[in-house]
């Protein structure tokens, strides 16, 4: 077990691992190891832990803190109290770094004593390396020793054997010739005392000998002037004379050095850093990130870059201004920033640029190289031994950005670029859009928050209007704090086209989105107007390939990814990519292919018949819908679908549904909304089944009233009524308690496909109302439902009569199973028994004709509750066990319900009440949650009756 006190102490375990300790089990455990085999008192520890040595109200926390450290200190290492104090016992293989340190220290003090400053400072870097770097020396140490002379005593034995073990390895370096490392030691260490005269001064003479002569007068200057700026003197006379010294030997024959009387000038420290942003919100994981990529550590032997990208407007440049901030302690050398323009019409030129650094690093304009690469060269000589952090702003390549990278360690560098640059040793963070709350938070800072809360809605709709851009927050809070009499919904409504709202002074988005967009090769701009019509939502890869073809794909979303004009998205539950393009963006993109309208209507091709290609074959590998016969299968030649979509559907056809189905009612609003509604039907008619199976009506519904919507303004009465008799369905399985809702709608489907004399449709509209009347005859007096399930009789043997005729056996199946249900209702059992034995017959011929047993599913729950009906209970649960065993085949989650229910029914009747209670839990679990469902509330009473019975049986 190790153990550590010289920065915060911890406890490694056998495995080098760090164990958490809350403060008061840290200062405890810091005082038993400082005070050693001696041990310590109960007031040592009250004073250690709460600075109070009299707090005897303690005592049993401290008890309950000792033995929370033996739990985490196992082997009896903390005994119990003897003579009144406690100890700390470490046994063999535990060690401490600060007896590691002392042994260390002694051993390089020693070596040095005797001239061998190998050794000396091998010995004395290991020593100093067991302090950690970017922790206050002996921080949980200097805590506990106040008010015990004797722990104070080894606190500063401690500190004191630190700066003779620094001090010496200084000097050995020093002896070594060893400048390079010297100087990086000597700069860590500044960073920590700044106003230490002697770190100063053999840094000073390092940097001289190290052959950086002009650097070496440059940091005696900016010494003098920090210290005097810090204490109010001036600097003092060693420094002065070292000044003198040094730059004597750097003067021409004939040119005065400056007396040792004469205190150097100052050199301003360059501090280029655009100011912080007052308001910055978020990004905190980032920042985290940032800072601890930046922050410089004893071990840290390069330069370390973070790389920051993302869409323009994303807020890169002043995430990057405020970490810069933030780190400029760490840097007291300058900060230097370079903003290259690279998205502007006329980018920065490298080598001026170059120049300007340079020449705020006190380069003479006579000194510097007329080339780039000598320039270059010269800004990494001046930055060797400093600590300068360096921000380049708005890049667009490595190549661009790699002339004003520092050459060694001591400097750090941010970059913000739109495209992603790769380097080696470079940290790259991708910016996202911020979430809602940190979109509000900023909007509420340039507003107030008093105007978002008295208008959230408005407020809400403002922000999704922004997408998360921080660039388009700012454009929208200054309008409305330029107009600070403005009602919200004001500037909502002049956001209908977002990208021109969105612009405000020199500040707009489609500005931004543009210098992006021009910045791409003409095929990549092409490819991004095509992809614009994918909708909102991530989409898969081979999308692209469907639209663009594979190997052009393969360019654009590489080139697209590059910029930042698509992110990813992740991968589908088949392990496929995914991606995304932002709302703002995809605006952008669908303005400029209205510009290009062959384009648009070779893309509007492409898109649809892929997804009706490929929904259809997906359609095909799954379960139908039991209501309707599966839809004809699309053959074309003209069109093709990438293999790889082929081969997700082929390997999970109802995974690949699930996880396309949002795109796929996308693409049919977009048919519906660009008149092509025959596209939109055909879509429609394949994706049903599944929103069906998986309990989707409100989805489904949607899609059929939009079609609804767009065949009726193309005057197609035909494929209205189809949509219009689907729409009534959805609305009965929602709420079967409410048929008379439902009851004018189908009529008006029977009335058209009658006139139309288009059989199958007007066969399947009377069954639908059969089964409406059905619903309504169960729940009207018994005059009324009698009448009712008259006409229902009617409605089903028209509707047979009809199917059979058009030969359409799915439409003849739908209305004996609607016979056998009417039958029963009217107490007619042994017919009732008869068609559903025959529907039951003709299903099974179709599940081996179609290898899909989805209308036999429908059927036997048909036929069992045919049977619960007539009190032919075991003959019920048959038809239940006979439907269960295809479910798997199914994934109906509705039937399983349905199949359960019934079970519970038949278990009930039979006295079998434990039974019946399972079956009843399954179908209130494959019910779904929503509770205001009529059937899950069906489900849960009759869980809730049979359990009462249980518990009288009990």
């Amino acid at each position: 077990m190790r153990y550590s006190i010289l920065g915060p102490t911890t406890r490694l375990d056998d495995g080098g691992v760090s164990i958490a300790l809350s403060t008061t089990r840290r200062r405890v455990l810091t005082t038993l190891l400082l005070a050693g085999d001696q041990g310590v008192s109960d007031q040592t520890l009250f004073a250690a832990v709460w600075n109070d040595p009299y707090a005897h109200d303690r005592e049993g926390p401290l008890k309950s803190c000792m033995n929370q450290l033996r739990g985490l200190l196992p082997g009896d290492r903390i005994p119990r109290k003897e003579a009144g104090r406690y100890r700390l016992v470490l046994r063999e293989g535990d060690t401490c770094d600060a007896d590691e340190f002392r042994a260390l220290a002694d051993a390089g003090i020693t070596a040095a004593a005797a001239g061998n400053h190998h050794d000396a400072a091998a010995s004395l870097k290991r020593a100093l390396m067991l302090w950690e770097w970017g922790h206050p020396l002996l921080g949980d140490v200097a805590e506990v020793c106040a008010h015990d002379p004797g722990l104070q005593a080894v606190h500063d034995a401690l500190l004191s054997k630190h700066q003779a073990a620094q001090s010496a390895l200084f000097d050995a370096l020093m002896a070594l010739g060893r400048y390079q490392e010297l100087i990086e030691e000597l700069r860590a260490e500044i960073s920590r005392q700044p106003l230490t005269e002697e770190l100063h001064l053999m840094l000073v003479r390092a940097l001289h000998l190290a052959g950086y002569k002009t650097e070496a007068l440059r940091h005696c200057e900016s010494a003098a002037a920090t210290m005097t700026q810090a204490t109010g003197l001036p600097s003092t006379q060693r420094l002065r004379q070292l000044y003198a010294q040094l730059s004597a030997e750097q003067q021409p024959a004939g040119v005065p050095s400056p007396t040792a009387g004469q205190a150097p000038a100052p050199v301003p420290v360059p501090a280029q850093l655009p100011p912080d942003v007052a308001d910055f919100t978020g990004r905190r994981t980032q920042i985290d990130q940032l800072l601890d990529v930046l922050t410089p550590t004893a071990a840290t032997t390069a330069v370390p870059i973070a790389v920051i990208s993302g869409m323009g407007g994303v807020g890169k440049s002043a995430l990057a201004t405020h970490v810069a901030h933030r780190l400029r302690h760490l840097y007291p050398d300058g900060q230097l920033f370079v903003h290259l323009a690279s998205m502007s019409r006329q980018s920065t030129n490298i080598a001026e640029a170059l120049a300007e650094l340079l020449i705020s690093l006190n380069v003479a304009t006579q000194d510097l190289p007329s080339s780039t690469a000598g320039r270059s060269g010269m800004l990494r000589s001046v930055l060797a031994g400093r600590r300068v952090l360096v921000v380049i702003d708005d890049a667009a390549s490595l190549h661009q950005v790699q002339p004003f990278l520092p050459g060694t360690a001591g400097c750090a560098v941010i970059i913000t670029s739109r495209a992603a640059i790769p380097g080696p040793g470079m940290r790259t963070i991708r910016l996202e859009p911020l979430d809602e709350a940190e979109s509000t938070e900023l909007l509420a800072g340039i507003i107030g928050t008093d105007r978002i809360e008295r208008q959230p809605q408005e407020a809400s709709a403002l922000l999704a209007a922004c997408g998360g851009l921080p660039l388009a927050v700012r454009i929208v809070g200054a309008r409305l704090a330029v107009q600070s009499h403005w009602d919200l919904s004001l500037l909502v409504s002049r956001l209908r086209n977002r990208l021109e709202g969105l612009a405000e002074g020199d500040m707009a988005i489609a500005a931004t989105i543009a210098d992006s967009y021009e910045a791409l090769s003409g095929t990549v701009r092409a490819g991004l107007r095509m992809l614009s019509m994918v909708g909102a939502g991530d989409w898969p890869m081979w999308l692209a390939e469907m639209l663009l073809g594979a190997d052009q794909a393969d360019v654009v979303l590489g080139s697209l990814s590059m910029h930042s004009l698509l992110s990813p998205a992740g991968v589908d539950d088949l392990g496929h990519p995914r991606y995304r393009m932002h709302d703002l963006v995809r605006a952008f993109a669908e303005e400029r292919l209205a510009e290009h309208t062959y384009e648009r209507d070779v893309a509007m091709s492409r898109l649809l018949g892929g997804w009706l290609l490929l929904t259809d074959r997906a359609a095909a590998l799954t379960s139908g819908e039991p209501w309707f016969q599966p839809p004809a299968r699309v053959f074309t030649r003209h069109l093709s679908v990438p293999p790889i979509a082929q081969k997700l559907i082929d390997a999970d056809a109802d995974t690949w549904l699930a996880g396309e189905s949002a795109q796929i009612l996308a693409v049919i609003r977009l048919a519906c909304s660009e008149h092509r509604y025959q596209q939109a039907y055909g879509l429609a008619l394949r994706i049903s089944a599944h929103l069906y199976r998986r309990g989707r009506r409100v989805d489904a519904e949607n899609m059929w009233r939009n079609i609804m919507l767009a065949t009726s303004s193309a005057d197609d009465e035909r494929l209205t009524a189809e949509a219009r008799n689907r729409v009534a369905a959805l609305i009965l399985a929602a709420r079967p308690d409410h048929p008379e809702r439902v009851i004018p709608i189908v009529n008006e489907c029977v009335e058209v496909f009658a006139r139309l004399v288009d059989r199958p449709s007007w066969s399947r509209a009377l069954a639908l109302r059969a089964l409406c009347r059905y619903h309504l005859a169960r729940q009207s007096p018994e005059e009324a439902s009698a009448a009712a399930l008259q006409h229902a009789v009617e409605d089903a043997e028209k509707g047979l009569e009809l199917a059979q005729t058009a030969e359409e056996e799915y439409v003849e199946l739908m209305c004996r199973r609607m016979l056998a249900l009417l039958a029963s209702a009217q107490g007619h059992h042994e017919e009732a028994i008869a068609h559903g034995r025959t529907a039951v017959d003709q299903a099974t011929d179709l599940t081996q004709q179609i290898r899909d047993p989805a209308y036999e599913v429908a059927t036997v729950i048909t036929m069992a509750a045919v049977f619960v009906a007539a009190n032919r209970h075991q003959e019920a649960l048959k038809m239940c066990q006979r439907g269960t065993t295809h479910l798997k085949r199914v994934h109906d989650t509705a039937a399983a319900a349905a199949l359960a229910d019934l079970a519970g029914d038949a278990y009930t009747a039979l006295g079998e009440y434990a039974q019946a209670e399972r079956s009843y839990e399954t179908a209130v679990t494959e019910g779904g949650a929503d509770t205001s469902d009529p059937l899950h509330a069906q489900y849960a009473r009759k869980l809730s009756q049979v359990q009462a019975l249980l518990r009288q049986k009990a």
